[in-house]
């Protein structure tokens, strides 16, 4: 990439140049970047302009540099500081639950004086989310809340984004790993309650409905917590798993009453439609309305999760390590 010296914020161009080649992994953290003349040779740019790049990198705490070693990117991990001034929120495609969440993010935000940024993906994908999540950085957000779509994520871009200074945590469905916090529901505790609301309703069969086709850290968690409750109780069950697009509900037992336990609450939205004798339904989050069917769910804290994200994000801007996991429990509701 050649720079045109006549072009106003020379060093500010070739500043972004440079964290764009580290985020996408042409610097690695560790890696030795060019030289001053390097750099000023296959940028086009001056030597001058070069120095003040890499300057307001070191004071940021992007690049180290040393005599010996020369420019290396920072291989550690960076908190930005000071007030929250703007929030990044990646989402997924709009539904109740997630609107609820925007919502709550959004109060908690205007309460800490800060700015909400927006950012919902299309497709509904890690990928997608990613590539917003970069572009919110590279603008200047560098607080971002993350609701994972899926894991399809290069965790290594993120975790560059953080050794470039943005405080991250990521709410629900995917489960980071010691770069960022996370905020979660207690996937256990969802389960142990749906199931003996199940029990006593006198379910003497019980199905767990999950998807086949999303790599979710939630929807695993919690289709292990009821294989682990259901081997402990010694009931009857099975699990069934359903791809996004067709696939078909097996029949249930015709003898035994029955309980659907879905992973969540769209999926039971989009696959009832209209009530099956002998099964009540079950799931995770405020259940929808099934004609002629009851139905209980587990209704989220989604107002303390969503300050807890925030004031998460407070704390990493204090220098508190990040990898923090903080998990809810929520309550029974029925319709």
């Amino acid at each position: 990439m050649r720079m045109k010296e006549q072009e106003p914020n020379r060093t500010e161009q070739l500043r972004l140049f440079i964290v764009g080649e580290i985020l996408s992994g042409q610097f690695e953290p560790g890696a030795k970047l060019p030289s001053e003349r390097e750099l000023a040779e296959s940028s086009g740019a001056s030597r001058v302009t070069v120095r003040r790049a890499y300057d307001q990198l070191e004071a940021a705490g992007i690049i180290l540099r040393n005599r010996p070693r020369g420019t290396r990117v920072a291989d550690s991990f960076r908190a930005h500081p000071g007030p929250l001034e703007s929030i990044g929120l990646i989402t997924t495609l709009p539904h109740d639950f997630s609107g609820r969440f925007v919502e709550a993010v959004s109060r908690h935000a205007r309460a800490a004086d800060a700015l909400l940024v927006l950012g919902i993906p299309e497709p509904d994908t890690g990928g997608e989310q990613l590539a917003i999540a970069v572009k919110m950085a590279a603008r200047g957000v560098k607080d971002l809340i993350i609701w994972g779509a899926d894991r399809s994520f290069d965790f290594r871009v993120f975790e560059r984004l953080r050794i470039l200074g943005a405080n991250m945590t990521f709410f629900d469905q995917v489960v980071p790993g010691p770069f960022a916090d996370y905020v979660g529901l207690d996937n256990w505790a969802a389960l142990e309650a749906l199931i003996g609301q199940a029990e006593a309703d006198g379910a003497a069969h019980f199905r767990f409905l999950t998807r086949s086709d999303l790599n979710v850290d939630t929807n695993a968690e919690r289709e292990a917590a009821f294989l682990d409750i259901m081997q402990k109780i010694g009931t009857s069950f099975d699990i069934v798993r359903l791809p996004r697009t067709g696939g078909a509900l097996p029949p249930f037992p015709a003898a035994a009453p029955a309980a659907c336990i879905c992973v969540n609450a769209p999926l039971l939205q989009s696959v009832f439609r209209a009530p099956l004798p002998g099964v009540r339904l079950y799931c995770v989050d405020r259940p929808p309305s099934v004609p002629g069917t009851p139905a209980t769910g587990y209704r989220q804290p989604i107002d303390a999760m969503a300050r807890e994200a925030v004031d998460s994000l407070r704390r990493q801007r204090k220098g508190r390590e990040p990898g923090q996991v903080r998990r809810f429990a929520g309550e029974l509701v029925t319709i």
